[in-house]
């Protein structure tokens, strides 16, 4: 496959940063006004995005887009330590790993890129990753494997490969992938606008707005994983070419980098290497589902790059010494066996589905970090593994599709006017409709008859805002056209029922309504007890 030169894939890569950037805050829009809108309902319902699209942007769009800016600067710069933590790398310095870090540093300094950390990952498997940029949020690491196998020249090859992904903004993509990934993830895990089960069928029977709700809320579900997705499938092949390239042209010794691929090729993967294999140095090929070009194709292109350099009279360095301690260093002394919480096969798919967030699990932060840590890395797994879900626009599974489908039609049924006014069914069914329900619940007690025109009890102490409301309600019920169909009052009604049934069974059978919501519970070894 043929690879654009060094400045041409440095600036494509910097134009598909600034896109998957915009990308970015778009989603979190996205998502920011799906988990708004049944707050904005209930206690802001005039200024919600269906019923004042410009009142609710001038309101909370600008500060959903200020939010996201810096959850993305969060994510962005927090990608080393996820990744560090996911794949246990332990952060070592020049008096620790001379040899590796000598050797490293030279690739960085020949390339021009600042020093990232440097780190370990005790495993026997050959492999060796870059994340992210610079001395804070920058990390180079090779397995001990890697170490082990490989003489100078061809470890400075490897190095200069892996600095000149740093170089040319290979590692800022695959940043920005990994907040799009979070991002998507924490929505499809803490969204509550979405069909999961049979029992929130009833719902949709008894409030007919939830319909679109849940329905909209579903899809930005879609979108926002759909477009970290994009992101990935937008990692270019031609990225590892050109760090080839520059790793021949920085070390002029093409056989230290053929070697080095001879030796590691295919015998890279270790546990939990298939999440990050768009950030090693040896990974599955794309057509193995991969985002790195078949070691072919690697060999023939380093050949006709760095023929003119082929030689067979080289001398190769090579300074392995077996492993004991310098004088004056003490030896590492034996790292006890880390907790797994949440088992894994592999690849890194967690075999159990994570529980469901509580407060407790969020409390963990703060009193048993590791913990904490190894659930979020769990959630995020297990999510991005179910690509085998089969989920249409709307986020339904195939098995909902029918009951969704027969319930809708029902409830079209149901709630269809006698007089046959369309209009009516489309206004029963709309957003607006909800908010106006819950500007209605929200303005206070409401009179009807003859003698009450306004809606307003005598006795009843209104705020303006209350008394504006039922001016505005009234008005809207004097101007509809009588029919015999379900009275105004209908949803109203209902909505306070399935209030007021959602409270006596949050209350009174938490177990049940754990079941009706898919709640998954934590062991008390995950909570930290």
């Amino acid at each position: 496959m043929a690879a654009h030169g060094y400045v041409t894939h440095a600036e494509s890569s910097r134009r598909f940063a600034w896109a998957l950037f915009l990308l970015y805050v778009l989603s979190f829009e996205l998502i920011g006004t799906a988990a708004l809108t049944l707050f904005l309902m209930i206690f802001d319902p005039e200024h919600n995005v269906f019923t004042d699209p410009l009142g609710y942007m001038l309101r909370y769009g600008l500060a959903i887009a200020l939010l996201s800016v810096l959850m993305f600067r969060h994510l962005y710069r927090g990608h080393a330590k996820a990744v560090a933590g996911a794949l246990d790398v332990q952060v070592v310095t020049r008096a620790e790993e001379p040899r590796f870090v000598t050797i490293a540093e030279q690739s960085c300094t020949a390339l021009g890129v600042r020093f990232p950390r440097f780190g370990i990952i005790e495993t026997p498997e050959p492999n060796a990753l870059t994340v992210g940029e610079g001395p804070s949020a920058g990390l180079m690491v090779a397995t001990r494997g890697l170490l082990d196998r490989l003489d100078d020249d061809e470890l400075a090859a490897v190095f200069a490969h892996e600095a000149s992904h740093i170089r040319q903004g290979d590692t800022r993509i695959l940043a920005i992938n990994h907040a799009l990934m979070r991002t998507a993830v924490s929505w499809q895990l803490n969204n509550p606008l979405r069909i999961e089960q049979y029992k929130q069928l009833l719902l949709l029977i008894f409030l007919p707005p939830m319909l679109i709700l849940l329905l909209a809320g579903g899809m930005v579900t879609m979108l926002s994983l759909a477009l970290a997705r994009f992101a990935r499938r937008g990692i270019k092949l031609s990225r590892d070419h050109v760090a080839d390239g520059e790793a021949v042209r920085v070390t002029h010794f093409p056989e230290a980098l053929l070697s080095a691929l001879r030796k590691v090729g295919g015998r890279g993967a270790f546990i939990g290497s298939r999440r990050y294999e768009g950030l090693l140095f040896d990974g599955p090929a794309d057509h193995e589902g991969g985002t790195h070009p078949a070691l072919q194709e690697r060999f023939k292109w380093i050949a006709e790059l760095g023929g003119a350099l082929m030689g067979d009279s080289r001398v190769r360095r090579d300074t392995r010494a077996p492993n004991r301690p310098r004088f004056g260093v003490q030896a590492p002394a034996a790292r006890p066996a880390a907790r797994t919480l949440y088992p894994i096969d592999g690849e890194g798919r967690p075999l159990k589905q994570p529980p469901t967030p509580t407060l407790r699990l969020f409390a963990l932060r703060f009193t048993d970090p590791e913990a904490y840590r190894q659930w979020q890395d769990a959630t995020v797994a297990w999510w991005e593994w179910r690509s085998s879900d089969r989920r249409n626009l709307f986020g339904i599974k195939p098995k909902m599709v029918i009951p969704v489908a027969a319930v809708c039609v029902f409830s079209v049924i149901f709630w269809w006017p006698s007089d046959n006014d369309s209009g009516r069914i489309a206004d029963t069914f709309g957003p607006a409709a909800f908010a106006r329900v819950m500007a209605a619940m929200n303005s206070g007690p409401f009179c009807t008859g003859p003698s009450y025109p306004d809606g307003l009890c005598p006795g009843y102490n209104y705020s303006p805002a209350q008394i504006e409301a039922k001016r505005r309600h009234a008005e809207v019920a004097a101007s509809r056209p009588r029919s015999d169909g379900p009275p105004d009052s209908g949803s109203t009604f209902l909505m306070s029922l399935f209030i007021v049934a959602s409270l006596f069974i949050g209350i009174c059978r938490p177990s049940l309504a754990k079941r009706l919501s898919g709640v998954v519970d934590a062991t008390p070894e995950q909570l930290g007890a």
